[in-house]
């Protein structure tokens, strides 16, 4: 995810800027569920399957997790905005969701 967001989430505002004013633009973005929770949520469905999952985590509750913690928005904040490195953001957005969706493996 840190080498795509860090493709795509400097031009995410350009695009969404244009899409407000051009409706030739508008009309190229998709309607309806955005498609990066679509993608998170089949992900989180294969993932709260597996043994080291936390038990109390369901599909839908880990999908808005992937969905905060992986956006443009958010790693922009980071990156961007406040200077971290890439390396830094992918070290604790994976430490963070580590936490809340996986078991203690000790």
């Amino acid at each position: 995810m840190r080498d795509i967001l860090g493709r795509v989430a400097p031009i995410m505002p350009l695009i969404a800027a244009a899409a407000a004013t051009d409706p030739e633009i508008a009309a190229q973005w998709p309607a309806g569920p955005d498609p990066r929770y679509t993608v998170q949520y089949a992900a989180t469905k294969a993932l709260t399957s597996k043994p080291d999952t936390r038990p109390d985590i369901d599909p839908a509750r880990a999908a808005d997790l992937l969905y905060g913690m992986l956006s443009p928005e958010l790693y922009l904040t980071f990156v961007r905005d406040r200077g971290w490195s890439p390396e830094a953001w992918e070290e604790w957005a994976c430490a963070v969701l580590t936490a809340q969706l996986c078991t203690d493996r000790e």
